[in-house]
């Protein structure tokens, strides 16, 4: 046993002053009588001074001696272990969505694993304070750190398990930073690693799992064809069951019904669905059901109608070139592509020795020979290779110049940053020190088969599909969970006198403030939430996307839940956390407060002598 406040000990100095007032206090109350100027002088008796009597035991000496031990004791505040802590648990939750799975949501695995918790508090001192570090892609603490038990139950209210599968190293090593190196920690989930040497040393694992048929949907994707002016809808169903299941589905569109069906999916297999959906809908729910489905996050899908982001592209080639004749077969195999002036264009491809002036929201591609002098052409270069390409950069996404004669390539000294080349010379890069988007193309199609190979068409293709995304407004508008979402606003709308903050509203209704750097781009971030998001400007809604929760290896993982306990391999005891008493000198000083009051009690209760009146 200690006293978490020694100084209230000093209290137990109230009890011999107690017993001395008593001891030495004579009971007898004054006594007024009159006229005792009459007395003769023989009738004045000497009293005594103070002398010691026997302490007399009565009640009120017990009691006030019972109180002041009690007072002392109280201010003392004994307690039972380690002089200044208290045990502290530090607890890794899972946050995995598959630890909301289960029979019900009563008897989830959630569940199950906060009993668990509940049953090692209990066992632990009463003033045990307990740290909750839910895991994720990025640890967070789910309430406060140290907190009292009654505190820790009410923010476990709050833990929703969701996530996507994860690592959760970064985790443990959080709580490892908490207890020290040398204390000991706790992680609930709803199975342990058949490799237990990688979990950490000093970490109890308590596994709550359960093995559950999970029916989920893999895969939901929306397109829209704009010239039929109708979208289709492709959905994967899976069963992570060792039995054949029969679901039932659901597609809405606010309250109107799109498409119920039933179907039986066989064991451990997937089933691909494709429907055709009209136009204008706006927004679809999708909706799976099965009687024996262990996990329900997995099982519906929200999804936001594609809008038609239409490309400008404005064609300035000499009419009768091979450029030309090869461009407009590009045009033809892609969709959503206007052709358009130049000063309307989002993109303006033309001759590479001719850069017209662009606004910097315009792209520029420039189509050799860069110098069109028949003696410079004339002594061009033919190369056949090898060439180096830039493969990190998207528009070079699945350019591979098998066999391609690379014709008509000239000297220049052009600032370009190279994504093909042979040697040092740069046969396609993009142009530095503009404040547009341009690249350039060193080459003659006249004298080049790259017009007849594959890479042809995947150039333009990347080259329109990279000018698109780089239009305002969102690129897509339907992700994976914490799927990173990058667009641009629109430029034109910002005025540096009145440029106001964006704003995302998450599903849950919180509102994020959202940043755009200079050149208007924007990043959303930690989408940990599914459902439906919108980005606003003031009270101007700029667009709304939905987010689900695709992901295959989770939803299987039900098959394999199992629970197991594995203890820590330290042998230290449980972690104590310090607790600093801000309150030790006001006590002391209201133990001075006590003994000064007794003391005045005794003043005024002093035998006095006879009264005169």
């Amino acid at each position: 046993m200690y006293f978490a406040n020694p100084w209230g000990l000093l209290g137990l100095i109230s009890l011999p002053i107690i017993a001395a007032i008593h001891l030495f206090q004579r009971r007898f109350p004054p006594l007024l009588v009159a006229g005792a100027h009459l007395w003769g002088a023989e009738s004045r008796v000497q009293t005594a001074g103070r002398r010691r009597d026997r302490l007399p035991i009565t009640a009120t000496l017990l009691l006030e001696l019972l109180a002041g031990l009690i007072f002392s004791l109280a201010l003392a505040q004994p307690r039972f272990g380690q002089l200044d802590s208290v045990s502290h648990l530090v607890v890794v939750l899972d946050d995995s969505a598959s630890m909301s799975a289960g029979p019900s949501r009563d008897s989830s695995l959630r569940s199950a694993a906060i009993a668990r918790l509940t049953e090692r508090v209990e066992q632990m001192e009463r003033d045990t304070r307990v740290t909750l570090v839910r895991s994720g892609l990025q640890p967070t603490l789910l309430g406060a750190r140290a907190m009292t038990w009654d505190e820790a139950k009410v923010a476990l209210t709050d833990w929703r398990p969701h996530a996507t599968q994860h690592d959760f190293q970064p985790a443990w090593d959080e709580a490892a930073h908490i207890v020290g190196t040398d204390g000991r920690y706790l992680f609930l989930t709803d199975h342990i690693p058949q490799d237990t040497t990688v979990l950490p040393r000093g970490m109890d694992v308590i596994s709550v799992g359960k093995r559950l048929p999970n029916l989920a949907i893999s895969t939901a994707r929306w397109t829209f064809d704009s010239e039929a002016g109708e979208g289709q809808l492709f959905l994967r169903i899976t069963n992570s069951s060792g039995d054949a299941v029969r679901a039932s589905l659901n597609v809405l569109s606010g309250e109107q019904a799109i498409l119920q069906q039933t179907f039986d999916v066989s064991a451990n297999g997937s089933l691909p669905l494709e429907v055709n959906v009209p136009g204008g809908l706006g927004k679809l729910t999708v909706t799976i059901s099965s009687p024996t489905d262990g996990l329900e996050i997995d099982n519906t899908v929200t999804l936001i109608e594609p809008k038609v982001r239409m490309l400008t592209v404005a064609v300035a080639l000499h009419e009768d070139s091979v450029a030309l004749r090869l461009m407009k077969r590009a045009l033809q195999s892609v969709s959503d592509v206007q052709l358009g002036a130049a000063e309307d264009a989002d993109l303006i491809i033309g001759p590479a020795g001719v850069l017209p002036e662009l606004t910097p929201d315009q792209w520029w591609f420039g189509i050799g020979p860069i110098n069109e002098s028949a003696d410079i052409r004339k002594q061009a270069k033919d190369l056949i290779g090898p060439y180096l390409i830039e493969k990190q950069h998207p528009l070079m996404d699945g350019i591979v110049l098998g066999g391609v004669v690379w014709g008509g390539v000239q000297p220049t000294d052009l600032n370009l940053r190279p994504l093909i080349s042979a040697g040092r010379i740069p046969l396609l890069g993009q142009l530095a020190g503009v404040t547009s988007t341009a690249y350039l193309m060193n080459i003659d199609l006249a004298r080049s088969n790259i017009g007849e190979s594959p890479d042809w068409p995947i150039l333009m293709t990347n080259l329109f599909e990279l000018c698109r995304d780089d239009l305002p407004g969102l690129r897509r508008w339907n992700y994976r969970q914490n799927e990173v979402i990058r667009f641009r606003t629109d430029s034109t709308m910002d005025k540096a006198e009145d440029r106001r903050e964006l704003q995302l509203l998450v599903p849950s209704g919180e509102q994020r403030e959202l940043i755009r750097d200079r050149n208007d781009l924007v990043e959303i971030t930690r989408l940990d939430e599914t459902g439906v998001y919108e980005v606003r400007d003031g009270e101007q809604v700029v667009g709304e996307f939905a987010v689900n929760f695709f992901d295959d290896e989770e939803s299987a993982s039900l098959a394999s839940l199992a629970p197991g306990e594995r203890q820590a391999r330290v042998t230290t005891g449980t972690s104590q956390l310090s607790i600093d008493d801000p309150y030790s000198w006001l006590m002391a000083l209201a133990i001075l407060l006590l003994i000064g009051a007794i003391l005045t009690d005794w003043y005024v209760l002093r035998p006095r002598g006879f009264s005169r009146s």
